[in-house]
């Protein structure tokens, strides 16, 4: 995970009322004018003091300002390289990076069916079972939205991943008009929440562009664009919705990146 995903995650899991928060946003929304810029400068972007943005860059993890710096000079210029779904030369041999990235992942499955072994798995569960205690370290919160949030953010929108349906409401309240949002909704989501999430949206006049999966969800009114499917209502339909995120991700950045 680089610099800029790591602000991106602080960013979209911070309260908006924390300062650093206001930093984080400034930030991404000037991602044009940070690299040839010193401390002064993001200070300056910012509204806060130098030592507020060294105070920052130190709540990422990092030991300074220039540090922090040089890894976002670098997570920008080789942000085609450091963000690919696969390799250069498959995208040529299946014609687009849509055809390659599907091919990958029917590859990636029949591996993880020659190796899984259930035995590892019975083991595992075994012993996580038996302790009280458990952390589950991974880097970073999920992959495949911040993907399309960076390209979004390196486009020039602004662009936030909320994903407390408590938070969804309190963010829509205050949400612009003709705002776009994407909505993973499954079907399985407590209803009176989601209805109510989506009057909200509606009332504000928003953009919804709604994945679903059920072909007859009641959410489908809601939306201005939608993709569905029928699935059998278990964690298995996260696979749709993960595929469909990386692909719009692909074709988005295809189409205003590269």
């Amino acid at each position: 995970m680089h610099a800029l995903t790591h602000m991106i995650n602080y960013y979209n899991n911070t309260v908006n009322e924390d300062i650093y928060f206001s930093v984080a946003q400034s930030l991404l929304e000037n991602l044009d004018q940070l690299s040839g810029g010193n401390i002064y400068d993001w200070a300056q972007i910012c509204c806060v003091s130098p030592s507020t943005i060294s105070r920052f860059c130190q709540k990422l993890g990092y030991k300074s300002f220039q540090e922090f710096k040089l890894g976002l000079s670098n997570a920008i210029q080789n942000y085609n390289m450091l963000n690919r779904y696969v390799p250069i030369n498959k995208i040529s041999t299946y014609g687009s990076e849509e055809s390659a990235y599907l091919s990958a992942l029917a590859d990636i499955v029949e591996d993880f069916r020659k190796k899984i072994d259930q035995n590892k798995l019975d083991e595992m569960a075994d012993i996580i079972h038996r302790r009280k205690n458990i952390r589950i370290y991974t880097n970073g919160i999920y992959m495949h939205e911040t993907n399309l949030q960076t390209n979004l953010l390196l486009s020039g929108h602004t662009t936030r991943i909320i994903t407390s349906p408590a938070m969804q409401i309190k963010d829509a309240s205050n949400i612009a008009e003709g705002t776009a949002v994407i909505l993973a909704l499954p079907n399985v989501h407590e209803k009176t929440l989601s209805l109510e999430l989506l009057q909200i949206l509606q009332q504000k006049k928003t953009c919804i562009l709604l994945l679903t999966n059920s072909t007859r969800s009641v959410y489908l009114k809601y939306a201005f664009c939608s993709f569905c499917f029928d699935g059998n209502m278990t964690q298995m339909d996260d696979f749709y919705f993960t595929m469909f995120l990386s692909m719009l991700s692909i074709t988005y950045r295809n189409k205003y990146l590269s």
